[in-house]
């Protein structure tokens, strides 16, 4: 693990998005502004890209134009089958919890909606959170425990929403939040870990914070039920990644 680049991260991200995060929480609660006003939706939207700055001071190799199109670009054969694959999970988890479809949330909604939380509004973050923090931890400790690691960082680098007045975010209780947010890390981290695609970690990012505002969300034993299924499919899938890298590690080489 590079603790220094886990630090510099860390650090980069965090200035930057508490100073905006607060600073809108600020202007909130001691203006005539309002959340969703122009000036705070500016600061609230560079907020939004701590993490996604934070990585670009982070990525390591040179030359650097090389180093980043690696970076932003790199696929590993079948991973959009993993994507694919939690992608349904989470919808069949969603759906059959809820089984009740937001009107509002006509299919240009969905289309324009996706568009946004996977550029702006979300999907942006995954190119620090799992472009730096998640790999770097995951090499010195395993996956579940970087996972949760992450989660816990994530939960905490979203503790401001909670004083913004208005924030969308305050309908749910913090400790809500950074519960489901560590099991999306660990989603998340396996789609990243089986195809080293940031790209498709971005949507799958957008794709689940967009389905939570298609259905009318209902806590009950489905939703629990399909949320840890999801979560034991991630630690299996891990589990059978980590048995075919020691096989073939075993392997002799007979060349």
């Amino acid at each position: 693990m590079n603790i220094k680049a886990v630090v510099k991260y860390l650090i980069i991200t965090f200035a930057i998005t508490y100073a905006c995060w607060w600073g809108v929480a600020a202007l909130v609660a001691y203006t005539d502004l309002v959340y969703g006003d122009t000036l705070p939706t500016i600061i609230y939207i560079i907020g939004n890209f701590g993490p996604a700055i934070a990585a670009l001071f982070c990525i390591s190799g040179k030359p650097y134009l090389k180093s980043l199109k690696k970076f932003l670009f790199s696929y590993k054969k079948y991973g959009i089958w993993f994507f694919l694959l939690f992608v349904t999970l989470v919808t069949l988890t969603v759906g059959l919890s809820s089984m009740e479809w937001n009107p509002q949330m006509t299919a240009l909604n969905f289309f324009v909606n996706l568009i946004a939380s996977t550029f702006v509004y979300g999907g942006e973050e995954e190119l620090g959170w799992r472009g730096i923090l998640q790999p770097n931890l995951s090499n010195k400790i395993t996956f579940p425990v970087a996972a949760l690691a992450c989660g816990a960082i994530w939960a905490l680098w979203h503790l401001p929403l909670w004083f913004i007045e208005g924030h969308p975010n305050q309908s749910l209780p913090f400790w809500l939040q950074a519960t489901l947010g560590i099991f999306l890390c660990f989603w998340l981290g396996t789609v990243y870990e089986r195809s080293h695609c940031l790209p498709l970690c971005m949507l799958f990012h957008g794709f689940v914070n967009v389905l939570l505002s298609s259905f009318v969300l209902k806590l009950n034993w489905v939703l629990i039920a399909g949320i840890i299924l999801t979560t034991c499919a991630s630690i299996v899938l891990w589990v059978l990644e980590l048995r075919q890298r020691k096989t073939s590690f075993s392997q002799p080489d007979n060349s």
